[in-house]
């Protein structure tokens, strides 16, 4: 992980107790993730077809003119955005990802069929902005 915003490092993200709890219930379902240190694109390719792959996707936000915070916070940071878009599109299984609301990005998941929901955040600044949950299926809260 890199030093996050402002040298904070995951403080910077995430207040410690949230992240305690989340942490605790990911530990519960442990033996049904796997991590993967590689190229997405590969690991994308290798599980596309299969309807029982959930993919959840977090890229560093390069795409469109926007403010591009992945570049500041993500050592690797350039994303091919529109072959990632492509190649999700046909995917078997659930894709969910997160983006920057950004002109660019609502294009792409628009292009490829992808349902997009606009989600309300708070920077570190505790300004409003918005983030878009992108998926192949409906999204509900």
């Amino acid at each position: 992980m890199n030093t996050g915003e402002n040298g904070r490092g995951v403080a910077s993200r995430w207040y410690p107790e949230t992240l305690i709890r989340r942490l605790k219930l990911i530990e519960t379902l442990r033996h049904n993730i796997e991590f993967v240190e590689g190229d997405a694109f590969l690991l994308i390719e290798r599980f596309l077809h299969r309807p029982d792959v959930v993919f959840f996707i977090d890229p560093p936000y390069t795409a469109g003119n926007g403010k591009r915070a992945g570049r500041r916070l993500y050592r690797h940071n350039e994303v091919d955005h529109e072959r990632l878009f492509s190649l999700l599109s046909q995917a078997s299984g659930l894709v969910l990802m997160t983006y920057d609301d950004c002109p660019e990005v609502i294009r792409l998941a628009n292009m490829h069929g992808f349902r997009i929901e606009r989600v309300a955040m708070k920077n570190t600044h505790h300004e409003k902005k918005f983030e878009l949950l992108i998926s192949n299926t409906g999204i509900t809260a």
